[in-house]
């Protein structure tokens, strides 16, 4: 976390070097990443459908960029730089390459694509007497937003009579209507990313380690140009990328032939006479990034995690629990209780994060009232603020006109800023790939207002935001963000980053809706995947149904725990601020109780924390460095492998080996 002195630091301006900087996006870069980002949206959609193997783009590093990166820079530039030189790809150029690949991949199926097809149309398909949805929410569909043809509509869900055509004149305009919007909520996100950006960078100098893989695959040697990069001439490395490739191997060789037996590598234990389950894994790719954090931050993420489940069972055998179901997307399977204290943890740390960027902004609003550029800066200041500005009210118009209250989607915006800021911020520091918020707007607001206030229609409409604002919600603000950090400090030029970013967005917007609507049409969506087109379809609607069936007394209860989780983290800011020995860092509360923490990566950072601990000790810096290339090789070599076996998987008809799901 930044100290109190940042606000200072940042008025006095940029920090990074200056100097000619090089440029990043030229036309040979932007048409390889405009090329790299359709493969990813056509093959993704098929990985997740048709294999249901590993999840190629779920996270804020997705593995089929950084397995893309593996393969330009370890096969395709050093063979170019031996036979045509002037061919090979600067270091800027791939770096715009890998942020293309990295914007890219947000959009497609795990990100928007899947689930927003199936969303918008889920209300009509599983619309029966029994459920009432033909009279709670197909009255307040608007056309602009869903498809109006109910056999167009069936016909995704089951699959079209052989030899018939997409019927896409169905769904033009719901397309090009959300189209709008994405672009102008992914518009809003650029320039919060580019407002941040010099705060987080540099004046409180996060960590940012997601960025150490890719960089240390775009690192040169001045010496010997032609060569590899270094790290890939470690042997450690090798060894650290043959362990997940040897296990999961072995693993995947199960599916083939009973001969191998699968090497476990999660399980569960029960606890409190099944109050609650202690679910563990180990996690390859989260043990080698995990050795990347701060000890502080990896010890606060599985002390909050243990701390959380104590809670749960203290909370069950007390019978101290909000009466109700759970919550739509609340992450996890914390009860609300939990989950409501994690949201006021979030709130709280986005709030101090602003208020710690507020000498930045100052000095932001500074340069755009007198015209004035960062040199650093993708946008000029007064285009980012001046275009933040728009980019809100067109959200907040185009919610509104599409059937929302105003002041609804007014407040949903702002919980949705929340949420990216917040998430943003423990992914740049914490370096997890996949940080989920512990609680999503629309819950709040469904519960917090009540039917009563919100109406059906308001409901409905919340219920289709999931599209947009929903699990993988802070995804596209970490791909920007990171891809700033690259530029920065490397004598790189953002100028025209923007751009590049908005030409993968609309390819990976294109290529991953082709390649889904013509799967879906083609065999079935429900024939595809059970979760995108049946849960995610399903779910906003059963949870918004629930609500208005069930409405609860009072909003207090949930209030309390939400201003207790607020507390607790404003209180470990004002220790963290104040003391320098103290051990709790405060980006572990709010993502406790995740589902990404507690299916997936507790034991792991665990590990990881006992491992550093133990080599900074006993080898200190020197020996931590020395391994250093091991614990990459951990993540490239899962991330490799879970591609490998989507691919062999694929061609040999089978399906659901998920090595990658994060």
């Amino acid at each position: 976390m930044g100290g109190p002195g940042d606000s200072n630091r940042a008025q006095s301006g940029p920090t990074a070097p200056s100097g000619t900087r090089h440029p990043t996006v030229t036309p040979r870069a932007l048409g390889l990443g405009a090329l790299a980002v359709l493969a990813i949206s056509l093959l993704s959609p098929w990985a997740v459908l048709m294999v249901q193997g590993s999840q190629l783009t779920s996270n804020a590093i997705p593995i089929i960029a950084v397995v893309l990166l593996l393969l330009l820079t370890a096969g395709v530039m050093p063979l170019l730089r031996l036979w045509q030189r002037a061919w090979a790809l600067s270091r800027g150029e791939l770096v715009t390459v890998y942020t293309m690949m990295l914007v890219g991949s947000v959009v497609v199926t795990t990100g928007f694509t899947g689930s927003f097809l199936s969303v918008i149309t889920g209300a009509v398909y599983y619309a029966t007497p029994e459920n009432e949805w033909n009279e709670l929410f197909l009255p307040h569909l608007s056309p602009w937003l869903t498809p109006t043809d109910s056999e167009a509509i069936r016909r995704f869900f089951e699959g079209a009579p052989q030899g018939m055509a997409v019927p896409w004149h169905a769904w033009w305009t719901p397309l090009c209507v959300w189209t709008l919007f994405v672009l102008l909520f992914y518009w809003v996100t650029l320039c919060v990313a580019v407002l941040l950006r010099g705060q987080w960078v540099n004046h409180e100098r996060l960590v940012f380690p997601l960025t150490r893989l890719p960089l240390a695959m775009l690192e040169e040697d001045s010496e010997r140009p032609s060569r590899l990069a270094p790290l890939f001439s470690r042997r450690l490395m090798w060894l650290g990328f043959a362990v997940p490739l040897l296990i999961h191997s072995w693993n995947s060789l199960h599916n083939y032939h009973e001969a191998f037996h699968p090497i476990p590598l999660d399980g569960s234990v029960v606890l409190l006479q099944g109050a609650a389950s202690l679910l563990f894994r180990l996690n390859l790719p989260i043990l080698g990034l995990a050795y990347l954090m701060s000890l502080n931050v990896a010890f606060s993420i599985w002390f909050f995690f243990l701390l959380a489940m104590a809670e749960r069972l203290v909370f069950a055998r007390l019978g101290l629990q909000i009466a109700g179901t759970g919550d739509i997307w609340t992450s996890g399977g914390a009860p609300p209780s939990i989950a409501h204290q994690g949201a006021g943890a979030l709130v709280m740390l986005a709030v101090y994060a602003l208020w710690a960027a507020r000498g930045h902004l100052r000095y932001l609003a500074q340069l755009a009232w007198r015209g004035e550029r960062d040199p650093d800066e993708a946008l000029a200041p007064r285009t980012a603020l001046v275009g933040l500005a728009i980019g809100l009210t067109g959200m907040v118009t185009w919610l509104a006109v599409t059937g929302m209250s105003a002041w609804v989607a007014v407040l949903l915006v702002a919980g949705a800023l929340v949420v990216y800021i917040g998430l943003a911020r423990i992914v740049c520091e914490a370096g997890l790939p996949g940080a989920q918020t512990p609680m999503v707007p629309q819950a709040f607001l469904a519960r917090g207002l009540g039917p009563e206030v919100l109406g059906l229609r308001n409901m409905t409409c919340l219920g289709l935001s999931t599209t947009w604002m929903g699990e993988t919600a802070a995804n596209m603000m970490n791909a920007l963000v990171h891809g700033l950090k690259l530029v920065s400090g490397e004598g790189l030029s953002s100028r025209r980053l923007p751009v590049a970013v908005f030409v993968a967005i609309l390819i990976g917007l294109g290529g991953s809706i082709w390649t889904t609507m013509e799967l879906a049409y083609a065999h079935g969506g429900i024939n595809l995947h059970g979760w995108y087109y049946e849960g995610a379809a399903r779910w906003p609607y059963d949870y918004m149904a629930s609500v208005y069936n069930l409405p609860e007394a009072s909003f207090l209860p949930r209030m309390e725990f939400t201003l207790v989780g607020a507390a607790a983290m404003a209180l470990l800011l004002f220790f963290r601020q104040r003391f320098l020995w103290w051990p709790l860092h405060p980006i572990g509360l709010p993502i406790a109780q995740t589902f990404t923490i507690e299916y997936y990566a507790w034991l792991s950072i665990l590990l990881a924390w006992l491992i550093k601990v133990a080599v900074l000790r006993y080898g200190g810096v020197r020996l931590y460095r020395r391994l250093l290339p091991f614990f990459l090789g951990l993540a490239l070599g899962e991330f490799a492998t879970a591609t490998l076996w989507v691919f062999i998987d694929g061609y040999n008809g089978v399906q659901g080996n998920v090595i990658f799901n994060f």
